[in-house]
């Protein structure tokens, strides 16, 4: 795994095996944060699938806390289109963590985004745990 890009917020890295490209959020980010940072990994993927053929997406959102309704509007209304449709990606697996209210974000990303998955040709699953994640991500292709 190399490391990509690392602040206080979050740890993008590559796991070139699988390919997958990981972004682990540390903590809850402050108003602006968290797309700002999604952003720089989504840049990052754009740059790195020329090299990596279909390459894969991992969130790990265990730590990241409450969006504000900001970032949580963003997330479902404009996210897939960047994500899906103009970056093309075609495997995404989330980590979401324990509390209800930072999973729930993930939770109505995930459901408007199933809808669209067939059109897009895309995978989305949720895990648990990293260990789960990594797994059905080596399989899927």
């Amino acid at each position: 795994m190399s490391k990509v890009f690392e602040n206080q917020f979050v740890t993008c890295e590559l796991d070139e095996a699988i390919p997958v490209l990981t972004h682990t959020w540390h903590c809850e980010p402050p108003e602006g944060e968290f797309k700002k940072n999604l952003l720089q990994v989504l840049d990052h993927y754009n740059q790195l699938k020329i090299s990596y053929k279909n390459l894969k997406w991992l969130a790990d959102t265990q730590l990241l806390g409450e969006l504000s309704e900001e970032d949580e509007e963003w997330l479902v209304t404009e996210w897939d289109h960047l994500l899906f449709e103009e970056a093309g990606l075609k495997v995404h697996a989330v980590i979401l963590g324990e509390d209800f209210y930072a999973d729930y974000p993930m939770e109505k990303f995930k459901q408007s985004s199933a809808k669209k998955f067939n059109d897009f040709g895309a995978t989305l699953e949720v895990f648990l745990n990293k260990e789960n994640a990594i797994n059905w991500l080596i399989k899927e292709r």
